[in-house]
């Protein structure tokens, strides 16, 4: 039996972002960790007086140099709750002072709406991170569409030393 045809990888090398070492593994070396994590997510207007229902929630993580997208969904009235694991097998694994673990890129679109974009998006075990989007709207026909970004910087229990791992 080759052992080779059962990974569902396909021998993807996976760095350990922004360290210092150099260290490179495959996947064979890479403790995946298999806990979750919980994103609540509610997309309104309005400064919170209006929630959009419809509007399409896809989370990404990153593979390489490019974005897979892992889940999508579309928002409610309410806030929805997303379990997702702390470091994704199809994500790029970054490594921490405790485990490895996988950063998050939310794309949220809405009829009517700027897009909006969340990059790194770090989940943590166990733990309930809340996102709370205030989307925006476009006039009809206008152009360029404008693009909400938000860009979370990296956690404080990442940084070692002053040196983002």
């Amino acid at each position: 039996m080759n052992i080779n045809n059962k990974m569902p990888y396909n021998h993807n090398i996976y760095s350990s972002n922004k360290n210092d070492n150099r260290i490179f593994m495959s996947e064979f070396d890479v403790p995946i960790n298999s806990d979750e994590g919980f994103l609540e997510i509610f997309i309104f207007t309005e400064r919170g007086r209006y929630a959009i229902p419809g509007a399409e929630i896809t989370i990404y993580a990153r593979q390489e140099n490019s974005l897979i997208p892992i889940y999508n969904t579309i928002s409610e009235n309410y806030p929805k709750i997303i379990s997702l694991p702390v470091a994704h097998p199809s994500g790029a694994l970054i490594r921490g002072p405790q485990y490895y673990y996988t950063t998050y890129y939310v794309n949220i679109q809405a009829d009517d709406f700027a897009p909006c974009r969340v990059n790194n998006l770090r989940l943590f075990e166990g733990i309930t991170t809340k996102l709370d989007v205030d989307m925006f709207e476009i006039i009809p026909g206008q152009y360029p569409i404008p693009e909400k970004i938000i860009n979370i910087p990296t956690h404080p229990r990442d940084i070692v030393n002053g040196i983002n791992q």
